[in-house]
Parts: structure tokens; sequence; C-alpha cells
């Protein structure tokens, strides 16, 4: 008849089951635990990877407004040019700065975002001030054609492609065109005694996202010394 206990060879190879599965518990679970800091540095980069797309889908309200404004009024008085050409050369080296990097675009996604949008404000303000003329299409081409060779090439070699002490120095540029961008506008609004065309949500939406683009450079870009002066 059965037995309602196992022999002792199936009791001596379930006690040895056994013990291997709880050994290989209480070896995961210390695995575990001995990994928490890896895992929760994972779980800060899945964070500032989220916040990084956000940051970029809300940079569309940065100068949207403004290029919406003069599409509506069909003017774009108040405007400097020269303030949108030092803006859009200035977010152009930071994209190139971060994509011959390598770092992922959710690093500098709102870069992009208002490099198009600076290229379009910009495009807006030449069209309804009268200044498109050869000057201004050999500056549009020049533009084009630095741009392209510095992003596409894969080269970091001269003249195949910008070497790596170019491509800091451009970003150490872009720093200070970035800084020295409202001046021409500042200028021009005091001359003329007004705010200009600039949406009042633009300022506080710029600060908000150099806040924590601060914290999602620390996590997506290795905490780079340069990208953090640029958004501190």
């Amino acid at each position: 008849s059965l037995s309602m206990f196992p022999s002792s060879d199936t009791a001596s190879i379930l006690l040895s089951s056994g013990s291997s599965s709880i050994n290989s518990i209480i070896s995961s679970s210390s695995a575990v635990v001995a990994d928490g800091g890896s895992t929760d540095a994972v779980a800060l980069k899945s964070i500032a990877e989220a916040l990084g797309y956000l940051i970029g889908a809300a940079s569309l309200l940065l100068y949207t407004p403004i290029a919406v404004r003069i599409i509506r009024t069909k003017s774009a008085d108040g405007l400097a040019v020269s303030t949108w050409w030092l803006k859009l050369t200035s977010f152009t080296c930071t994209d190139v700065y971060n994509v011959k990097n390598g770092f992922p675009f959710a690093a500098f996604s709102e870069t992009f975002v208002i490099t198009l949008e600076s290229a379009i404000v910009l495009g807006l303000i030449l069209y309804h001030q009268k200044r498109i003329n050869d000057s201004t299409l050999l500056a549009c081409l020049a533009y084009l054609a630095i741009t392209s060779w510095a992003l596409f090439s894969p080269s970091f070699t001269f003249p195949y492609g910008p070497p790596n002490e170019w491509i800091d120095a451009a970003q150490i540029l872009s720093i200070a065109l970035s800084a020295s961008a409202l001046v021409p506008q500042l200028k021009q609004n005091f001359d003329r005694r007004s705010s200009g065309d600039y949406s009042p949500i633009t300022a506080s939406l710029a600060s908000v996202g150099c806040a924590i683009r601060l914290f999602t450079t620390m996590e997506l870009a290795d905490g780079d010394v340069l990208l953090l002066c640029n958004y501190g």
C-alpha cells in the first residue's frame, strides 16, 4: 500500500530541493537589498527621462505664442532680428553638443523644440519686417550648411567633421550667446518704452524649465559641466 509519508530517499530529495529553493530565495533577496542603490538610480533616471520629454512638450508654449501673435497681427514690430539670430545660433550649438556627445534626446528635447520655434519666429520677423534679401538668404544657407556638417558628420577630424575641441568651444559660445541674446531686445524695448512682443508666460516657463533641467542633466548627461552652466 502507499504510505502517507515519503520514503527516506524521497524525503531527502524533497529536503534537498527545499533547501536549494530557500537558499535561492535568500540569495535573490540579498541581491535585491544589495542592489537597492542601483534600483534607485534606475528610478531616478526614468523620472529624469519622463521630465525631459515633458519639458520638451511644454517648450512648445515658449515661443509659439510669439509666432501666433505675429501671424495674427501680421506685424513683427517690437522684435529685434539680432536677438533671434543669436538665440537660434545658441540653441543650435547646444543641439550639436548633445548629439555629438551621445546624450539621449530626453536630455535636450526642449532645446531641439525651441531651435525650431526660434527659426520659425526669425523667419516671420524677417518676412514681416521686409528684411529678406540676398544677405539674409546667404546667412540662412550658411547656417544650414554648417549645422548639417556639424550634426551629421561621423568624423571628429577637420575637415570631415568638427573636432571635440570645437564642439566644446561652441557650447561655451552658446552660453555666452544665450546670455547676450536679449541685449538688443532690451535696448529696443527701452528705446520704444515698450515691453515688446514677448508673451508674459515666456520668462516663467524658461525659469521652471532650467530648474528641472539641472536635475535631468545630472541624471541623463552624467552631470555635464557645460550643460549645467548653460541651464544654471
